[in-house]
């Protein structure tokens, strides 16, 4: 008996997490923290998955909700004695009305993709100026957590363990938030507006609160990746988590490994993180900015040989290469179809001249 899809995905899902799991007794500290950085970074591109990819809107404003995640928590632990868990669900609502907002005009306006994108990338220029000139926020100097004895309720870890097992709960919970969304109601209407949406609204799709809500989740579950990231990192600067480039990153990383799937920004990020990491830890000493451009070149290799991303790879060899051969084949003739105008066409036209 043959399992379907699905089920073999959380198959694998419950092995990769029991694998990752296990690292902690056994990888070294250096590969630990590599490993905890790159989990994060799949909970960002998850995130951005559900508006950028299965939404089609290509939101670059997403640093605003990382800022918030990472800086309202700590300078309110710091500066007024907040528990950071309640920083942590400020940080959160904070980040889901702003994103509302960001929904509230796309729809206003009508704003097209490139419109969006830009629209958005303002907003997050916006954030990184407000938070440089913002004492409360840390400045432009940012802010620095101390390390603290090891308390739950004060959301402070002490080992590299205990940071990988909360960077993988926030992953599996973005991860099954998602699987639901692409298999929900939600995800078919995203997917409908992404194609077209004034057909979508033609069928009677709510563009509002459809956009509204994927927006709203993304935002919250980037909030929360960067209050996690703020937290192993110890110190929050905002030139890094307040800038629009890591938005940029976190895109690229999706867009390799397959935009708008389940598995694409999982793949992405669990390449190419991890080795830009190994190669500037390894290659950057003999001679600075060599691992850039070998990173560069592998990046530019890899979508030139792989255009559809790692999933659309795995599917292509799972299709095989009759099937795919066939399907493309029968693409050109379609196109060549369209093209070449018809006889019945070319008669009637001579008709009506005569």
């Amino acid at each position: 008996m043959m399992m379907d899809k699905s089920a073999v995905s959380r198959l694998i899902g419950v092995a990769a997490v029991a694998a990752i799991a296990s690292t902690t007794l056994w990888l070294p500290e250096y590969y630990l923290g590599i490993l905890i950085k790159t989990l994060i970074f799949i909970a960002l591109a998850l995130a951005w998955n559900i508006v950028g990819g299965i939404g089609g809107q290509l939101s670059l404003g997403h640093s605003v909700f990382i800022g918030l995640g990472a800086l309202l928590p700590a300078a309110l632990s710091l500066k007024m004695g907040v528990n950071v868990w309640l920083g942590i669900a400020a940080a959160a609502a904070s980040s889901a009305a702003i994103g509302a907002a960001m929904a509230w005009i796309t729809f206003r306006f009508r704003l097209g993709h490139l419109y969006f994108a830009l629209v958005t990338l303002a907003f997050g220029e916006l954030g990184r100026i407000i938070v440089i000139s913002t004492d409360f926020l840390g400045g432009a100097s940012g802010l620095l957590l101390p390390r603290e004895p090891a308390d739950f309720l004060k959301f402070s870890f002490e080992t590299s363990g205990q940071y990988l097992l909360l960077a993988l709960g926030l992953v599996v919970v973005a991860f099954a938030t998602t699987d639901w969304i692409i298999h929900s109601k939600l995800g078919y209407r995203l997917r409908a507006i992404r194609n077209n949406e004034d057909a979508a609204q033609a069928v009677g799709i709510n563009l509002l609160k459809s956009k509204s809500v994927a927006m709203i989740l993304s935002a919250i579950f980037t909030s929360l990746a960067g209050s996690v990231f703020a937290r192993y990192n110890g110190f929050v600067d905002p030139e890094f988590f307040a800038a629009p480039m890591i938005v940029v990153t976190i895109v690229l990383f999706t867009a390799i490994g397959g935009v708008g799937t389940l598995w694409g920004p999982v793949l992405g990020v669990a390449v190419f993180f991890p080795l830009g990491e190994i190669l500037r830890g390894s290659v950057s000493t003999a001679l600075p900015g060599l691992h850039f451009v070998i990173f560069g070149v592998v990046l530019v290799a890899v979508i030139r040989l792989i255009p559809s991303g790692f999933v659309g790879f795995v599917n292509r060899l799972r299709m095989g290469p009759h099937i795919g051969g066939a399907r493309s084949a029968f693409e050109r003739r379609g196109r060549l179809v369209l093209r070449q105008p018809s006889r019945d066409a070319s008669s009637n036209s001579a008709l009506t001249s005569t």
